[in-house]
């Protein structure tokens, strides 16, 4: 959660969820892997008495590249507010066109009594809903699905928001960032990219709204290539501010090592990432850049999406 409004342990439960408890649910792990399709959206908006189909499919039976498929884990770990027990961040993962995005509410609107939680779960309700339209044009554009959504979200506040998908033609990943929620590309246990962060100062993110906030047109847009057994992970600032990357490689490499499964990973992170936010006198990302102004982690919502990339 970023405090500055741009002017321009809990408990864990893992099962196959409907899309209205995706959104709806706080303090609780959720995970699937994309590879299976059993999971029923209850949602008419998500078209589900239609066959979904890419307009690509031909090409995914090619013989020129291996068809890669995302193995997706998430932990979610909301701030203890009894006022606001869904926290301010939100997610969502679309099996079946290999979608994931992460929202954070901007903190700074709770001063004019805005629960800007609402808003990044509507952005990417919208999201959701709309990778679905943009699938049946082709291949999904994160940037594209940024764009409708932003524009279908009518909730009060901002939120930075990061959308990444798995283009199984081509064997890439294809981002859309704002703001300082973002992704690392990690390859045999090292990182080899991380998403820029967009800020306009300290705690002070590029951010989508409906009142004197930035628009999608600012979205950063990446491609990547990836390999089998690459690892996307991807999360709020709440992950980033309180975990520094040579403490996600080695963990990874531990996890490498112990083949653990994506939510494991993703829980070992984000509890760690917790650790350390409580910690006032952590050596944290958060810390560092605020070059003196703040010590130890920063206590926040944590969201936390890792792929395994099979």
């Amino acid at each position: 959660m970023a405090a500055c409004i741009s002017s321009l342990g809990h408990d864990q439960y893992s099962s196959k969820i409907k899309f209205d408890k995706l959104f709806n649910l706080s303090r609780y792990k959720r995970y699937f892997d994309f590879s299976s399709h059993a999971i029923n959206y209850d949602n008419p908006e998500n078209h589900s008495n239609k066959k979904l189909k890419f307009s690509h499919d031909d090409e995914f039976s090619s013989n020129k590249l291996p068809c890669l498929k995302m193995v997706v884990g998430s932990l979610y770990l909301p701030k203890d507010n009894p006022n606001k027990p869904l926290g301010e961040d939100a997610h969502f993962m679309h099996e079946l066109y290999q979608t994931i995005g992460v929202a954070d509410g901007v903190g700074g609107w709770a001063l004019q009594g805005i629960d800007v939680g609402i808003y990044a779960r509507e952005l990417m309700k919208k999201s959701f809903i709309t990778t679905y339209d943009e699938a049946m044009k082709g291949h999904v554009n994160p940037k594209r699905v940024l764009e409708e959504a932003y524009k279908n979200t009518n909730s009060k506040g901002s939120s930075t928001a990061c959308i990444i998908t798995l283009n199984s033609v081509k064997n890439t990943i294809v981002a859309a960032n704002i703001g300082d929620s973002g992704f690392l590309l990690i390859r045999k246990g090292k990182i080899i990219y991380k998403s820029p962060i967009q800020q306009r100062g300290f705690g002070c993110p590029y951010q989508l709204g409906n009142c004197n906030s930035d628009n999608p047109s600012v979205a950063q847009e990446m491609e990547l290539n990836v390999e089998k057994d690459d690892i996307l992970m991807v999360g709020t600032d709440g992950m980033l501010d309180n975990i520094f990357e040579s403490e996600i490689e080695e963990i990874v490499e531990r996890a490498i090592d112990q083949k653990l499964k994506a939510e494991k990973l993703a829980s070992q992170i984000g509890n760690i990432a917790l650790n350390n936010s409580f910690d006032r006198f952590a050596d944290t990302p958060y810390a560092r850049a605020s070059e003196g102004r703040h010590k130890g982690g920063k206590i926040d919502d944590i969201t936390v999406i890792v792929a395994y990339i099979q």
